[in-house]
């Protein structure tokens, strides 16, 4: 699983070096925030150091948040959690 033909045929659709996981995420936190604040400097300060930081994590692991949503979605939470229980184990 670590040979290069593996890893070049399972690896994710990219769009300017990222993820395309990654492009919704910092799409999502960009333009939310830029319309939250209508701040053109945290428009592209956020757009600048989100690209950074995903990169960075894209070279890292390119599959952490496909993984992070599949364990959301595979594992759902418990009532009690919504109730503000928290998590809990009983018998």
């Amino acid at each position: 699983m670590n040979t290069p033909l593996f890893k070049g045929l399972t690896r994710p659709v990219s769009l300017m070096g990222l993820p395309m996981t990654y492009v919704i995420i910092l799409m999502l936190v960009v333009v939310g925030g830029f319309i939250a604040t209508l701040s053109l400097i945290y428009f592209g300060v956020s757009a600048i150091v989100g690209y950074i930081a995903l990169r960075l994590l894209a070279a890292y692991d390119s599959r952490i948040f496909d993984v992070i949503f599949t364990v959301i979605r595979v594992t759902p939470f418990t009532a009690s959690y919504f109730k503000g229980k928290g998590v809990i184990y009983g018998a």
